[in-house]
């Protein structure tokens, strides 16, 4: 299918929420799916506060969840949200209330923010990167300044099946928003190993490149970036790229730095296995280095909109 039929944004508050509800907000306006808000009271919390106040885990439950209920009424009024949104209030563990809300609601697109050095949001840090792999959904990942129309996406190829969901939802947005997209593939030399943030010589230096070896292998990559693309660039402003890195993470931060992107969409499962890259710390420095949102696009979705 080519449209979203329901969105649900995880959402507690913070600038990044914000900017998580308004982007969900646009898309779902542009999309005709109904959006659903979703805002998690902490357990943890609760038990802590009963504990405190000598009261039940009942009592406390039930006050912060008439609380909550009042704060995200008023906070969903500072935002221009499509009508007849529906907004929950859940308590119980964040993650795990995200990601079965996803399941009962059969949401196509989960929306959180993200947070970068020194911000907060809703799913920050290694939340988001267990959103990002657990999800079956597609997942967007939103900075907290890039609730509008994205203008710059990097769409990140390996030439897997998922890879070529990810061509076309990046032309999707492209036509919708307006937007420029760079097909990205990053690239590393077979049996140079990364060390510590340097290339360092093959244990094997009969299989290392020749100059011309390398030249052949580049001009190959060129010709398979392009035909892998074929006509999904035509009709919109589009590059191709290729990037040399150490490994996946750091070259496609590397070129969306370079390029001011303002959304990355990649693949949750392909050659690669981005998986490597969400998952625990690494997924914290990863979502901490990109310097915009991020669109993970799921194999198992029939090419489903963004």
């Amino acid at each position: 299918m080519n449209t979203l039929t329901t969105i649900l944004v995880a959402v507690d508050f913070s600038t990044g929420s914000r900017a998580a509800l308004e982007q969900a907000s646009r898309i779902a306006r542009l999309q005709g799916a109904t959006l659903h808000v979703l805002h998690v009271v902490d357990s943890a919390a609760v038990v802590t506060l009963a504990a405190s106040r000598e009261s039940s885990y009942e009592n406390q439950a039930a006050i912060a969840t008439e609380g909550a209920r009042t704060a995200l009424k008023a906070w969903l009024a500072q935002s221009e949200v499509p009508a007849g949104v529906e907004a929950t209030i859940a308590v119980g563990t964040p993650l795990h209330e995200i990601l079965e809300h996803v399941r009962s609601l059969h949401a196509d697109l989960l929306v959180a923010g993200i947070a970068g050095t020194g911000e907060t949001a809703a799913g920050a840090g290694s939340v988001s990167g267990k959103l990002a792999r657990k999800s079956p959904s597609r997942v967007l990942l939103v900075r907290s300044n890039h609730p509008h129309a994205f203008q710059k996406v990097v769409a990140c190829i390996d030439f897997s099946e998922t890879s070529r969901e990810v061509v076309a939802a990046a032309r999707r947005i492209a036509i919708k928003d307006s937007a420029s997209v760079d097909f990205l593939h990053v690239w590393q030399e077979p049996w140079i190993v990364p060390t510590r943030g340097a290339f360092v010589e093959s244990v094997y230096p009969s299989l290392v490149f020749t100059e011309n070896e390398r030249e052949a292998h580049i001009k190959n990559l060129r010709q398979g970036l392009h035909d892998f693309i074929g006509a999904a660039a035509e009709g919109i402003t589009a590059g191709e790229v290729l990037h040399e890195a150490m490994n996946y993470g750091n070259g496609i931060a590397a070129h969306a730095q370079e390029c001011k992107a303002d959304l990355i969409i990649m693949g949750g499962k392909g050659r690669t296995n981005l998986r490597y890259m969400l998952m625990g710390s690494t997924a914290e420095r990863l979502l901490t280095r990109l310097p915009c949102s991020i669109l993970i696009v799921k194999p198992t979705l029939e090419n489903s909109a963004p």
